[in-house]
């Protein structure tokens, strides 16, 4: 079978009822923090954490891929120490699966093993120098200190959402959120934009409380203080909500400075929610071509596949050959067994175009409908694709 391991199996769950991890170290704390898989505490491992932990930060707040190329930059990571305003270590607990965008050090890529996890924080204001300095034309340290007042962060936006799943309530930071976090970045991608997301914590809740999420109704100096906290002038707000049958309804709110844009809309899903809210920040950035869904920088967000009438374990084995035989397909695994059916976690999401196509040459698959689920635990309430053994 197909895989990829990291510390322990990366699998994210979009099945946002299904609470079936013990937990999920997310890597991304704010704009200029960010903890690194690390395989031990010595000083080379540091260094090389300072290192990955940096480069990442650079990229997400200048929203330049090319910025690692500038002479300047190139000098900055090979003395990371002088922008590092502080670090600590952790060790998640046995079972943590660890996001799947978390930076790693040479080691842990080398021997695939992380035994804890490093968090970075750098200074603001030199990071913020060094993306304008290592710019052609340069830039003095007061242009620097006013750019980073008016938030220098381009092509990149915090999103704060909150999902309403029947009587349960999901936050975009909550771990049971991990796979909507990493689709989201893959369908905002699309238009060459970033997203950061908030940590979740006490501060975060008193700038924006739940029930502000639902009212889509905001206090002006609260967003002021959320914008200031992650350095992003352009913040997108949603609620996302459960209707029954007929799917979901979406509220969404985009700030940037003092203006304000709002939309309100009802999709059959989930995914198609995301797609119309993230929607909004279109007019931000321009598409960028390597990040269409499907494309080679697309994230390893799974799908979830549901086949009905499997009645034999030869049924079982023709579709796990006839999944890990699809070329695109890196993982598959059976994730929920009822009776006569199996709901399949798919990796990567983009997967699933390739086993549509292969099911020309599969007379004995066809595309179905899957039952409709009463439970609120069941993955089938949130299958990408359904499919039929035939007789």
């Amino acid at each position: 079978m197909k895989s990829v391991q990291f510390f322990v199996l990366i699998v994210l769950s979009l099945a946002l009822g299904s609470g079936v991890y013990p937990g999920l170290s997310l890597a991304q704390t704010d704009a200029y923090s960010l903890e690194v898989a690390v395989a031990e505490r010595s000083d080379s491992e540091q260094q090389d954490a300072y290192k990955a932990a940096l480069r990442r930060v650079l990229l997400n707040n200048s929203g330049d891929k090319t910025i690692l190329n500038r002479d300047l930059v190139r000098q900055a990571l090979n003395e990371p120490e002088t922008y590092v305003q502080s670090f600590s270590y952790r060790r998640p607990p046995p079972g943590t699966v660890i996001a799947s965008d978390t930076p790693t050090t040479e080691q842990v890529r080398q021997t695939g093993q992380a035994t804890q996890l490093m968090l970075v924080s750098f200074e603001r204001q030199l990071v913020s120098l060094l993306i304008a300095g290592s710019e052609p034309d340069g830039a003095s340290e007061e242009e620097v200190t006013s750019a980073v007042d008016a938030f220098v962060v381009s092509d990149s936006a915090l999103v704060w959402l909150l999902i309403r799943d029947d009587d349960r309530d999901i936050f975009i930071s909550d771990n049971a959120a991990a796979n909507v976090q990493n689709r989201a970045r893959e369908i905002a991608g699309a238009a060459g934009i970033s997203l950061v997301y908030p940590t979740g914590d006490q501060e975060d809740f008193s700038y924006l409380p739940g029930e502000a999420l639902v009212a889509q109704n905001f206090d002006p100096l609260n967003l002021q203080s959320m914008s200031e906290r992650y350095a992003q002038k352009t913040m997108l707000i949603g609620y996302m909500t459960r209707i029954g049958a007929r799917g979901w309804q979406g509220q969404w709110t985009q700030v940037s400075g003092d203006q304000q844009r709002q939309s309100q809309f009802e999709t059959s899903s989930l995914d198609e929610g995301l797609q119309q809210g993230l929607g909004i920040l279109s007019s931000v950035g321009q598409v960028d071509e390597t990040f269409r869904y499907g494309g080679s920088a697309v994230s390893g967000t799974e799908a979830l596949l549901w086949v009905g009438s499997v009645n034999s374990t030869q049924d079982y084995a023709s579709l796990m050959n006839f999944l890990q035989e699809v070329p695109s397909v890196s993982t598959v695994y059976p994730k929920e067994i009822n009776s006569t059916s199996i709901v399949f976690s798919v990796v990567p999401r983009s997967a699933l175009s390739g086993i549509e196509s292969a099911l020309f040459d599969a007379q004995w698959l066809r595309r179905t409908a899957p039952p409709v689920s009463t439970s609120r635990s069941s993955l089938l309430r949130n299958v990408d694709l359904a499919l039929d053994v035939v007789r």
